[in-house]
């Protein structure tokens, strides 16, 4: 009689809870190496919860991060059994649990002393059910891990692929042991003949199964530029400073605000309940923050709305009473920034004002460039732009009239003119009502974190050049090639590369792409702004310089600086990287400013939490935050800063915010 060889169930369950056991361990392994390096990364944010992130901090998501893995370890150990290591884990998870559960307390981390309770507390009631305790601390653990990787790794945008080869293996075991009863019913198994090749086969094929599961999920996506996230703004030259018919009728009496208006902050106006004694003044012209050569010619244009006869008096902070009409124009005001007021008044005695600034240059200033342009530094020696102007004057345009339209959308937020993003609310919030202050802010927003003028970070130029951001992890066979040019504009994709050029003389064409090389150092700032619109820190350092600068920041408040180096843990050192020095109004010592990639742009009294980065790492772009503690903006500033009026000593510690 023939009788039929099948595996004893509790041989069967033995096998699979040894290999779950085997995986589990692989998988908490390898998640509590995760939470390990991550905390070299993060321990700085703890006690800092929401501040660069969601709930909690990086740090604490370290920490629970590891205790996942713990716990994923512990479920290894009820698998395969082995009393003293269940009791061993047990009592080492429970003294981590503690000491994590306190310190957590103590930085006043609740809601990861929350998740801390919610671990243990699954894992107790798992213990209870004792037969299927293992699967159901390996699916929780499995699973949980996602979304907590994803809300603690917050300086990549997607934390959650570093749980990758933990959550599958979590996954398998919880699948193997809850099916192990089952599995002796597979082909090839049930006979004993068969059984050795049966095991090879689906070991194999669990194996291939996890391989692609994990290469799935741990695979980039996405191109290295930012792709669609985002939408800038469109270069388009604003005529601020030029009254139509329609203004000329409606001058904001009917509350109404319009394109040229200089009163979205409190301006000294009175307005009566009785229609008949409002009265609300207007300039025309000239536009805010406008800058003219000495000698010519400059119209002042007034619209007011309120009863006739109306009285008004144009008065300069620096030639005195200057007009005491609607209109007129003057030839002779004196060099510098001029305050200008208009205060009308009417029969009743009721008065409103306004008030702008107006720029007077010496002649040669941005004399040049032809048409000149609207807004520039009076204290600049530049006269020309790319490509007959000296280096510096390339490198940071202030005369370039094709970035006039940036200040101009600066000069209509801070006036009352709505635009379609946060950083003109957020300008307007934090200025305090001061003009010069709220443009400031709106270009660095804009710059930074609000993406407007400028997007992601130009990983293609430093795989042209050969920097450690493209080779460190994807190997020198990519420096000097023209690679990651994806996700940016049309005008990337069609840059050549020449390693042996440099800065602007590697940018030779507006038109003609090609002829034009995508490596490192700074191109002219037309360049970077409107044709390529995106770069590296270099290129969003002199971008914001220049727009400060042409948005009436003298030379003494708005620097190109750098560090001289910075390290990445487990990572290695980086040849440095460039920044800014902002003098605010009203502020008596500097901020440092950092908008790369779309960082964190600028914290008010403090240091910025992170700027954007782009490296290489197997092959594929990732996008990272470089938090301010591994940056060390103060402790490695250079000794010299830079502008457009060429190089300054660096401002002392004790004048800059955040560095004492």
């Amino acid at each position: 009689m023939h009788h039929e060889c099948r595996m004893p169930a509790d041989d069967m369950n033995g096998i699979t809870g040894k290999i779950s056991a085997l995986a589990g361990l692989l998988a908490g392994i390898v998640a509590i190496a995760v939470g390990c390096i991550f905390l070299i990364f993060a321990l700085p944010s703890l006690g800092r919860p929401g501040e660069f992130d969601y709930v909690f901090s990086q740090a604490a998501g370290g920490f629970l991060i590891i205790l996942l893995g713990l716990q994923g370890i512990f479920a290894a150990a009820l698998a395969w059994p082995s009393h003293k290591a269940e009791r061993a884990l047990l009592l080492l998870g429970s003294l981590f649990s503690l000491c994590i559960f306190a310190a957590l307390a103590f930085y006043r981390e609740w809601t990861a002393c929350a998740i801390v309770i919610m671990i243990l507390a699954i894992t107790w009631a798992a213990l209870h059910r004792r037969k299927n305790a293992a699967p159901i601390i390996f699916l929780f653990a499995g699973l949980f891990g996602f979304p907590l990787t994803q809300a603690a790794i917050t300086l990549l945008p997607y934390g959650w692929k570093t749980w990758s080869i933990s959550g599958v293996l979590f996954l398998f075991c919880a699948m193997f042991l809850s099916f192990s009863g089952h599995l002796r019913r597979l082909p090839l198994l049930s006979s004993g003949g068969s059984r050795r090749w049966g095991h090879l086969l689906y070991a194999l094929l669990c194996l291939a199964l996890i391989v692609l599961a994990i290469s799935a999920l741990v695979y980039l996506p996405g191109p290295a530029g930012p792709g669609t996230a985002g939408t800038l703004a469109k270069s388009v030259q604003s005529e601020n400073g030029t009254a139509n018919q329609t203004e000329l009728e409606d001058c904001g009496c009917n509350g109404r605000s319009s394109q040229n208006s200089q009163e979205s902050f409190p301006q000294n106006s009175i307005d009566q309940d009785d229609n008949s004694d409002r009265i609300r003044a207007k300039i025309l012209s000239p536009g805010d923050v406008r800058t003219f050569p000495r000698g010519e010619t400059v119209l002042f244009s007034a619209a007011a709305c309120g009863n006739v006869p109306l009285r008004y008096v144009w008065q300069s902070s620096r030639d005195g009473i200057i007009g005491k009409s609607a209109s007129f124009r003057k030839d002779n005001l004196s060099n510098g920034w001029h305050n200008i007021s208009l205060t009308i008044t009417n029969s009743s005695g009721i008065s409103s004002s306004a008030f702008i600034e107006v720029g007077i240059a010496e002649p040669w200033v941005c004399g040049q460039v032809d048409p000149r342009p609207k807004y520039y530094p009076l204290d600049t020696p530049c006269q020309d732009i790319w490509p007959d102007a000296p280096e510096q004057c390339q490198e940071m345009e202030v005369c370039h009239p094709g970035l006039d339209w940036i200040v101009a959308e600066s000069i209509d937020c801070c006036d009352g003119t709505p635009l379609p993003n946060t950083a003109c609310s957020d300008a307007c919030n934090q200025s305090g009502g001061d003009r010069k202050k709220c443009r400031g802010i709106f270009i660095i927003n804009s710059f930074g974190p609000d993406a407007r003028y400028m997007q992601g970070y130009a990983l293609f130029k430093t795989c042209c050049s050969g920097y450690p951001e493209c080779t460190r992890m994807c190997g020198s066979s990519l420096a000097g090639t023209c690679t990651f040019m994806e996700g940016y504009n049309e005008n990337v994709s069609k840059l050549s590369c020449r390693p042996e050029e440099s800065g602007v003389s590697a940018w030779h064409s507006d038109t003609n792409m090609s002829e034009n090389s995508a490596v490192l150092g700074m191109f002219p700032t037309h360049a970077t702004v409107n044709i390529l619109q995106t770069g590296v820190c270099s290129d969003y350092s002199a971008a914001l310089t220049t727009m400060l600068r042409k948005a009436g920041y003298n030379k003494s408040e708005a620097f190109s600086t750098s560090s001289s180096a910075f390290d990445l843990p487990l990572v290695g050192d980086h040849p440095g990287h460039a920044f800014n020095l902002v003098l605010l109004p009203g502020d008596t010592k500097y901020h440092i400013v950092d908008t790369t990639g779309n960082g964190d742009g600028i914290n008010l009294g403090g240091v910025p939490g992170y700027f954007q980065f782009t490296g290489c790492f197997l092959g594929m772009p990732s996008h990272t935050r470089i938090m301010d503690w591994w940056m060390g903006y103060c402790k490695m500033i250079s000794p010299q800063s830079y502008n457009d009026g060429g190089y300054a000593r660096t401002p002392e510690k004790e004048k800059i915010f955040g560095c004492t």
